[in-house]
């Protein structure tokens, strides 16, 4: 059995991470999906200088009131800023970082500063004085067909985009993987897979634009098992479901179709 940790990105919480989580414990792996910020645990004026250190803290005191070790932690976008600290912090609690649709941090440059150039200009465009408002965009789109819609983000504090990364050099990391789109390799993009090979970091490839999250949660999970833990021993009397082909989810399971047709009707994918 292996240990997953799923970082969730800015404005979310835990719960984007459900389907996911349900798909990794299906397959016999234990998963824990903190809400380190958002509605949960909100930033307040006590910890405005430094929103990534608020966010650590409460990682690291997770980590330890619930005693993990050797755990492969999943980042999610702003939440790459994480993964690299909370290793250099409990260096026995964290085995593997794994970056999907996550930024890779670089010393004393701040989030804004290696995130697409049309993120970044989201972010200033919903700028609130010290808090940006909640937005979609990109694979997050979905939440507007949800039933709860975009009521699930909180707002996030300006200063988490804008203040440097002060976490280790990437000589310092344990075993990283990056989760490659296709769909993200134009010229100078972050995520693209020639900036990844560039810093000398595998890599694995998985195509967002059906949201994993939402509508191929169990694709993700199996490559998440496959190359963050390999070997990792897995439940055989786990929920069936998990060796299901998506047709048959898709016919016999309302709850898998509504996903995929909400995924679908964003994206105008032929499903």
């Amino acid at each position: 059995m292996a240990l997953f940790v799923l970082l969730h990105d800015a404005f979310q919480g835990g719960w984007v991470w459900r389907q996911a989580a349900l798909e990794l414990r299906d397959l016999g792996h234990e998963v824990h999906t903190p809400s380190y910020a958002g509605r949960t645990l909100p930033f307040g004026s006590e910890n405005a200088d430094s929103p990534a250190q608020t966010a650590l803290d409460n990682l690291v005191r997770y980590f330890e009131a619930e005693d993990l070790s050797g755990a492969t932690v999943v980042c999610s976008g702003w939440s790459g800023l994480l993964g690299p600290a909370l290793a250099d912090a409990l260096p026995s609690a964290v085995h593997s970082l794994v970056f999907w649709d996550a930024v890779v941090p670089e010393p004393g440059k701040s989030f804004m500063e290696v995130c697409p150039a049309s993120l970044a200009e989201a972010i200033d465009g919903n700028n609130e004085s010290t808090e940006v408002a909640p937005f979609v965009s990109g694979p997050l789109s979905w939440l507007e067909h949800g039933e709860e819609s975009t009521s699930l983000l909180a707002p996030f504090p300006r200063r988490a985009f804008t203040e440097p990364y002060a976490g280790p050099t990437r000589s310092r990391w344990p075993r990283p993987l990056f989760v490659h789109s296709p769909e993200e390799d134009a010229p100078g993009s972050p995520f693209g897979r020639e900036t990844v090979e560039q810093w000398g970091m595998p890599w694995f490839e998985l195509n967002m634009y059906e949201y994993p999250l939402l509508a191929r949660a169990q694709e993700l999970a199996r490559l998440l098992v496959d190359q963050a833990a390999p070997g990792a021993s897995r439940n055989v009397n786990g929920c069936a479901r998990n060796t299901m082909p998506h047709e048959m989810r898709m016919q016999y399971c309302t709850h898998y179709r509504r996903r995929h047709e909400m995924a679908v009707a964003f994206d105008g994918i032929d499903a």
